[in-house]
């Protein structure tokens, strides 16, 4: 009988346990977000537009940056990094 019954609500306890932590997990996603631009609000899709290209530039100024340090490398130490793909570039 207890048996039976710890196994009934181990049952019922795991799913509800998941629906609050996913819960929780979306609730924070607001404040925590990867891309800051992503809850923005733009008066004009020419100012979205030129947030994007001002965060494209940001991307391809990392990129670079990270491209120039890995060339640095000693070619021993080049061998072992993963190889990262090119950014798009821009037609302005």
């Amino acid at each position: 009988m207890i048996q039976t019954f710890s196994t009934i609500a181990v049952a019922l306890i795991c799913p509800l346990m998941m629906i609050f932590m996913m819960k929780g997990m979306h609730g924070h996603s607001s404040t925590h977000s990867m891309h800051g631009s992503s809850k923005r609000k733009f008066g004009s899709r020419e100012e979205e537009l030129d947030d994007l290209k001002e965060q494209l530039a940001d991307l391809q100024a990392e990129y670079d940056q990270l491209s120039s340090e890995l060339r640095r490398q000693s070619p021993e130490s080049r061998s072992s990094s993963v190889s990262s793909p090119h950014l798009v570039k821009s037609h302005q």
